[in-house]
């Protein structure tokens, strides 16, 4: 989920086939919590309980069912602010493939001998892809809390703009800086030894990409990343 206020971490267990499981923790913001909740009673025309999730999980599930690369195993919300993922994937490669079709690939597996590479190329194109896999799928909350379409916004011009459309909800906080702190990690734990790594940070066997949101939702160009291990 690329949106300003949420954070993610993912646990990506690779093997040396491409097959896997990644375990997924995002986490809204009070902020972004409060305006959606908001947005979902104006929708609704029902008031919103302030303990209720703000994640829909039938819809959560009915999203995923959509691609059989995918195998969603559990999907929980320990908090109202918080969703738990567990997935299972059989090709890393796949994963996105059907949500992008047949434009640039978001990941590539690829097999020289014994040696592995998982190459991530992270544009505009794939975060429209990855929000086709959640329920804000073609949602109000997207259309808002994203860059509009056909702009292109520098970080600070994003945090700008979007610090003044949750003003309203910010009850003292620094909401700048809560759109700034937001960010995607991802954690890949491979089934063997790290060659190299392009991007990230290494220890051991795992290689960790920490994205700030700001920056991937206002890409000028594609990001590149990538592991290579045997």
């Amino acid at each position: 989920m690329f949106l300003a206020g949420c954070s993610s971490r993912q646990q990506v267990d690779l093997s040396v086939n491409g097959s896997g499981t990644a375990h997924i923790r995002i986490s809204l913001s009070p902020i972004l919590v409060s305006y959606l909740q908001d947005l979902a009673a104006t929708v609704a025309g029902v008031r919103v309980p302030a303990d209720q999730p703000v994640f829909d999980l039938a819809a959560l599930r009915t999203a995923f069912s959509r691609y059989p690369a995918l195998v969603l195993e559990s999907a929980s919300t320990p908090r109202p602010d918080t969703l738990d993922l567990s997935v299972q994937f059989r090709d890393v490669a796949k994963v996105f493939s059907a949500a992008i079709g047949t434009g640039p690939k978001f990941a590539t597996f690829s097999n020289n001998g014994d040696t592995k590479t998982l190459s991530i190329t992270v544009d505009r194109e794939a975060i429209a892809a990855v929000l086709g896999l959640t329920p804000l799928s073609g949602s109000v909350a997207a259309d808002v809390l994203l860059p509009p379409k056909g702009d292109s916004m520098s970080p600070d011009e994003y945090v700008s703009y979007l610090s003044w459309a949750l003003e309203d909800y910010a009850k003292g906080q620094d909401i700048e800086r809560v759109i700034r702190d937001a960010r995607i990690d991802m954690v890949f734990r491979v089934a063997g030894t790290v060659i190299s790594q392009k991007g990230g940070r290494q220890d051991g066997n795992t290689v960790t990409f920490s994205l700030p949101v700001t920056e991937l939702v206002t890409l000028q160009k594609a990001a590149n990343y990538s592991i290579t291990f045997r």
